[in-house]
């Protein structure tokens, strides 16, 4: 048991998964979540009675209140859903880290704080070691990158200044049943076309990669670092065995809603505006979250998807397509 635990943006996509993880684990004797609601809106009713639920933006936490553990996830979220706070996103990043900080050192709160696999900047396999390049682009996605990064700086320059026991999580391309497509996800973004019979749009060549992780295993990572991960670390949590290139990803969703529904290749560009900038090749390196707190992956990308395919078929929101 570890006391009063904080869960801010625990409402959202990881968040929510997270917050049920605690609670199913034991892991806290009272859970306060806190969340304004601002990118996905999940039917939470399962968590009421159990945690203390604040609809509120976390920066108008009172710094007086104590927690034990403190888990930062607040934040702007999505390829697509960014686009909207273009030129607010950066700042938002880094003022809801600084509150977090704020909460942790005021109470003497162990913080995780998680970021973004965006810090790295460019194409290929990820380790912590790797020095991080935001290319030199303007738009949301680099705003959102280089906030990300700067945050990271902020917590991990202030840890070592001050009494703040923190660790940095990087999560890698979580998918699960309740992501957003509005937000730009693309594995929702295929299954509600594909169940609808209508085509999955496939951004450019289709050829980009990417290394999908289900939510429920980027919940235990983020869990296992804070426990067992040692202080003023960052790590990254993902599944590199779940190597896929959309243009794949496309082929395994359309065989499975079994609708014969066509590949339609499109400029993002024409659908979103210039200022929409597509995901780089992300496939991390998790050997140092296995190796020092024994955390690894669970969920091949097939078992996701299945997961998820049922979860769609399950719906009473979509069953009028299924």
């Amino acid at each position: 048991m570890q006391g009063r635990v904080l869960v801010t943006g625990g409402l959202g996509f990881i968040g929510s998964e997270l917050s049920r993880r605690l609670l199913a684990l034991g892991s806290t004797s009272h859970l306060t979540i806190v969340d304004n609601l601002s990118s996905t809106i999940l039917d939470y009713s399962d968590l009421e009675g159990h945690a203390e639920i604040v609809i509120d933006d976390m920066r108008n936490i009172d710094e007086t209140r104590h927690f034990d553990e403190i888990y930062h996830l607040a934040s702007p979220v999505g390829s697509v859903g960014i686009l909207q706070h273009s030129g607010k996103i950066a700042g938002d990043i880094i003022g809801l880290a600084e509150k977090a900080a704020r909460l942790a050192e005021a109470g003497g709160s162990r913080l995780l704080y998680v970021s973004s696999s965006e810090v790295y900047g460019r194409d290929g396999s990820h380790d912590e070691a790797v020095a991080q390049m935001v290319p030199c682009r303007r738009g949301p996605r680099m705003e959102y990158a280089l906030g990300k990064l700067t945050a990271e700086h902020l917590l991990l320059n202030r840890a070592a200044a001050r009494d703040l026991d923190l660790r940095i999580v990087r999560p890698f391309n979580a998918i699960g049943e309740w992501q957003s497509a509005g937000l730009g996800f693309v594995v929702p973004r295929f299954f509600e076309a594909g169940l609808k019979g209508e085509p999955l749009t496939v951004y450019g060549d289709g050829q980009q990669r990417r290394s999908f992780c289900h939510v429920s295993d980027i919940a235990g990572g983020i869990i296992s670092v804070q426990e067992r991960g040692l202080a003023n670390e960052v790590y990254n949590v993902g599944n590199r065995d779940n190597i896929t290139t959309i243009l794949q990803l496309a082929d395994r969703i359309r065989s499975l809603c079994g609708r014969g529904s066509p590949v339609q290749f499109v400029d993002p560009t024409e659908l979103f505006g210039p200022a929409y900038i597509e995901a780089f090749d992300k496939i991390p390196d998790v050997g140092k979250a296995a190796d020092h707190t024994g955390w690894t992956p669970q969920l091949s990308l097939e078992d996701a998807l299945d997961r998820i395919h049922h979860h769609y078929r399950s719906r009473r929101d979509v069953a009028a397509v299924v």
